[in-house]
């Protein structure tokens, strides 16, 4: 089936069912904060930025969970935020690029109007990046958000359907429009709530008064900074001569100075985080509320010199996931299986108490926070579809299990005379991420690894049936 069939196809209609035998009498509250573009690491907990300033953060690691694998199934905006909003691949929720004519399909809802069927409020406050989800009822009682990127600073929303200017810096004003909701929705009702930053987004433009908090601090270079790309993909070379890469990206910024700027726009999102608490500390309902925290997606700090995301590489396709929810959750625990954005919604559900719909390809990790799931998924696929506008990443789909990862690109003999890889063979990469957590060699080309590169196919072929991919392997 090609790719616009597919799109066009109908889904079954979806029901919810509830799940009231074994629902509590008060459902939990659940809080969705997420960031844009912000590395998996980028938290000073963690430990790689030491002079990062992110207390609340660490606050949600130290009193709730952190999930170490923790991935999303496309590393690009727009289609990660349409898996997160209905626990969908990206090629099922229509959202396939971050075109304005790649719109989120009718017969594919998000999570909202399940939540309120069983008496939920529900609300989204900031950055969506969804081009058609401001349109038509998606089950929301409260909304402040914007199309498009929004901006940094006097960012317009659209409040309820109304278009509101506002003053300021964006993370202050999503913050207000987070507390107004808090504040005045029905007492007598669970709620549900997103808040989407555009913080860490590039241009990266931190409040004024943060400007110079970190200009004393060096940030080192990854150590794939210097990848030849031996045995590799030749995009990549191209690539890091585009903005997306090292040539393109220092013409602007001095490295450290890059870092800074990121490090400052997220103090204002940990500001942002430390007043959610305090607000539902002074509530009393702090405790009663499943609190989680990500990004859209990864993001590259040099490594492979690449910048921005995309490239299906760790640091592009991890995001930081932090759990709060003392009811459940041990303090300080650390998960090691592997969770994905598709699972947000069917988690949602599952807390809830309303039956996972069968059109969601996620699964619920609520299992993982109660010890019944102490494997967790096996493998996932991964995929990625070329933009013309951003020539430098062609289509690729692949699988990562707990140890390996294969990467195949298979739109070859493109026409398009921008396509990187026009007139070669179907390439593909494969990692052994045990012995080489950087993923500096490919073994495709290995002797000794084509058994392992048979089972990787033959898994990807698997995966690509199970979840409708367009197009199959290729």
């Amino acid at each position: 089936m090609k790719r616009r069939e597919f799109l066009g196809s109908v889904v079954a209609p979806m029901v919810f069912t509830s799940k009231a035998q074994s629902a509590p009498l008060r459902r939990p509250n659940f809080i969705f904060v997420y960031t844009d573009d912000q590395r998996w690491d980028a938290i000073r907990a963690i430990g790689r930025q030491t002079w990062l300033q992110t207390p609340n953060m660490d606050r949600l690691m130290k009193e709730g969970a952190w999930f170490r694998n923790s991935f999303v199934t496309t590393s690009l905006c727009s289609p990660s935020r349409s898996s997160l909003l209905t626990g969908c691949y990206p090629h099922k929720t229509g959202v396939v690029n971050n075109e304005r004519r790649s719109l989120l399909r009718d017969d594919v809802p998000v999570v909202f109007p399940a939540l309120r069927e069983v008496g939920y409020t529900t609300a989204y406050i900031g950055k969506v990046h969804v081009p058609n989800f401001l349109q038509g009822d998606r089950g929301l009682d409260f909304v402040a958000s914007f199309p498009d990127q929004g901006r940094y600073f006097e960012n317009r929303f659209i409040v309820n359907g109304k278009p509101t200017p506002t003053e300021g810096y964006i993370t202050d004003r999503i913050t207000d429009y987070m507390l107004q909701f808090l504040r005045t929705r029905d007492r007598n009702k669970p709620f549900c709530m997103f808040v989407g930053h555009k913080a860490v987004h590039a241009n990266f433009e931190p409040d004024p008064k943060y400007l110079s908090l970190f200009q004393n601090e060096w940030m080192g270079l990854p150590k794939t900074w210097d990848d030849t790309y031996e045995g590799r993909p030749p995009y990549l070379k191209e690539r890091r001569k585009s903005w997306h890469g090292l040539e393109g990206l220092l013409q602007k910024f001095n490295w450290s100075q890059l870092q800074r700027q990121i490090a400052a726009c997220l103090v204002s999102v940990d500001n942002s985080l430390g007043m959610l608490f305090e607000e539902l500390q002074r509530a009393g309902e702090l405790d009663d509320t499943v609190i989680v925290y990500s990004s859209d997606n990864g993001f590259f700090a040099g490594e492979h010199g690449l910048n921005d995301k995309r490239a299906m590489y760790e640091d592009s396709i991890r995001v930081p996931y932090l759990v709060r929810y003392p009811r459940l959750i041990k303090p300080g625990s650390v998960f090691e299986q592997m969770i994905l954005n598709i699972d947000l919604a069917p988690t949602i559900l599952d807390f809830a108490g309303v039956d996972r719909a069968a059109y969601m390809q996620g699964r619920s990790w609520k299992p993982i926070l109660e010890g019944k799931d102490p494997a967790g998924r096996s493998a996932w696929l991964y995929e990625y579809n070329w933009e013309k506008p951003y020539p430098w990443d062609p289509t690729q789909f692949g699988v990562r299990t707990t140890r390996y990862k294969y990467i195949r690109y298979p739109e070859t003999g493109n026409m398009d005379p921008d396509y990187p890889m026009k007139g070669q063979l179907p390439y593909e990469e494969l990692y052994d991420l045990e012995r080489d957590p950087l993923e500096m060699r490919n073994l495709v080309h290995d002797p000794a690894a084509a058994g392992l590169l048979r089972k990787m196919r033959d898994l990807a072929k698997k995966l690509i049936e199970e979840t409708g991919y367009p197009g199959g392997f290729r």
